[in-house]
């Protein structure tokens, strides 16, 4: 009973290790003859991805990402313009179905009789107590006479990446994109990383936020 439950404890610290952090790898390009100063207005393309609703991507993620992107370009000048912008922002996100098999935290049982010590009188900074000949102890890998032993279980992940192209509207030219990926383990830590990565991803675009240029001026 308690081996199963430190195995599960194991595989459980783990998992939620890989979901701390979602789009945490970011890569960007651009065209090193564009011109950036000259663009000031911006407009959507239709999005480049699978509309089909799943918890990974769904109406809702892909409103929320536009939303952020058009708050952040905002925030470096430029201003929307349906009829006659400057460049074309494309949406495109793409999730990969994988798998992996993953170990239980390595860790081992062994037969202790009894710690000494007591509450009352102690070397140490926390008094331990007498542990009886019939129970086994839990430790990290270590100790005398350790038994060691491991679980593998496979898991199902998505590898995901949200992806956000600049195009010349006169040229039809690429000129920039910027893309943020990662595995996600649980679809549920999406929503609270979608702004982070967003920001993540612009950080790489040619053009700086206003505010940040003036206080560097400063």
């Amino acid at each position: 009973m308690k081996k199963s439950m430190w195995v599960s404890t194991g595989i459980m610290i783990i998992m939620l290790a890989g979901c701390s952090s979602i789009y945490n790898v970011v890569s960007s390009d651009y065209d090193r003859s564009a011109d950036f100063t000259k663009y000031k207005t911006f407009a959507w393309l239709p999005d480049k991805a699978d509309t089909a609703n799943t918890s990974y991507n769904n109406e809702i993620i892909r409103n929320n990402i536009r939303n952020y992107f058009g708050q952040c370009i905002s925030d470096r000048g430029y201003s929307f313009d349906a009829e006659n912008p400057d460049v074309l922002m494309q949406l495109i996100i793409t999730n990969a179905k994988k798998e992996r098999v993953i170990n239980a935290y390595p860790s081992s049982y062994y037969y202790s009789p009894y710690y000494y010590g007591s509450y009352y009188y102690s070397p140490y900074r926390l008094g331990y107590y007498y542990n009886y000949y019939s129970t086994f102890r839990y430790t990290y890998p270590g100790p005398a006479y350790p038994v060691a032993y491991s679980a593998t279980q496979k898991q199902e992940y998505v590898n995901g990446a949200i992806t956000l192209a600049f195009i010349d509207r006169k040229t039809g030219k690429l000129i920039w994109r910027g893309t943020a990926e990662g595995d996600i383990y649980d679809p549920s830590f999406i929503s609270q990383d979608l702004h982070p990565a967003v920001h993540r991803i612009l950080a790489e675009y040619p053009v700086k936020p206003l505010l940040t240029r003036s206080h560097k001026v400063r």
